[in-house]
């Protein structure tokens, strides 16, 4: 009975999205929202598989407009960007695209398409800093396991930054490269004798400094999810510690995406 009413509801109330004036937000009560405990939760409420509480849904749930306001409780609700006009606009056009009638989309819990940054952290010379560190999700053979991608913190970002490119004379095989020891003994940076086709390695670098004992690695703070299964989107998970309903893995942003994502993209978007 409890399911009859909540699929009732959604389908009554759903239109207020799917209209061409959809600039407001649809209030749920409380007590149709659950935390969204785990990653696998938030997959089988995007999907419209289980109810809140678990229980397998309706065929109902998976109609268009109903579809669209469930979906719509997996935002943070507090973020009050999403009751403006243009990121309103925006979850308007994403909730069209996932939810339409003829061809919906849905995730894939078992792909490849997720990625996940864990903010660490960690110690440089005893400075304490945090280091974004980017996982993917690697699938062989149904086995799946995180793959390290990438890594991004405040003291490597400063070897990201281009500087005057310097050059040794050409004589300097004559006298040993002096000019060069000297140079270095003054402090200049020795990525300043590159040229252009020079491309700094952050994850090579972050890797030699907590292998060789220069980085002291802490622990993880928190985890932000990317998931990539929606052609042209990426959408990004958080989890939100509080009392009421709205909580748990929820949708924090949505970014719309031209190409496939890559490290930079989540970097950004962090």
């Amino acid at each position: 009975m409890h399911r009859f009413f909540l699929v009732i509801f959604l389908l009554a109330s759903a239109r207020v999205i799917w209209g061409q004036s959809a600039v407001k937000r649809v209030k749920t009560p409380e007590n149709q929202i659950q935390e969204v405990k785990q990653l696998d939760d938030f997959y089988d409420r995007f999907n419209a598989e289980r109810l809140p509480n678990g229980q397998k849904a309706p065929d109902s749930l998976k109609a268009a407009v109903a579809r669209a306001l469930y979906i719509e409780k997996l935002f943070n609700s507090e973020d009050v960007r999403w009751q403006k006009n243009a990121d309103r606009a925006k979850l308007t056009r994403f909730l069209r695209l996932v939810c339409d009638d003829k061809h919906p989309l849905f995730l894939n819990k078992f792909d490849d398409q997720i990625y996940c940054i864990a903010s660490c952290g960690v110690e440089y010379f005893g400075a304490v800093t945090l280091a974004e560190i980017l996982f993917h999700r690697k699938v062989v053979k149904e086995a799946h396991q995180w793959i390290l991608q990438g890594a991004s913190d405040s003291f490597i970002e400063q070897f990201q930054h281009k500087l005057e490119q310097r050059s040794i004379v050409p004589n300097s095989h004559e006298t040993n490269f002096l000019s060069l020891s000297n140079a270095l003994h003054a402090g200049v940076p020795l990525r300043s004798y590159t040229d252009s086709t020079f491309r700094f390695d952050a994850l090579s670098a972050f890797i030699f400094a907590v292998d060789s004992k220069l980085v002291k690695f802490n622990e993880c703070e928190r985890v932000t999810v990317f998931l990539t299964g929606i052609k042209g989107w990426a959408i990004k998970i958080e989890d939100f510690t509080r009392e009421n309903g709205n909580s748990g893995w929820l949708i924090s942003d949505l970014i719309e995406t031209k190409e496939e994502p890559f490290n930079k993209l989540m970097f950004e978007h962090r």
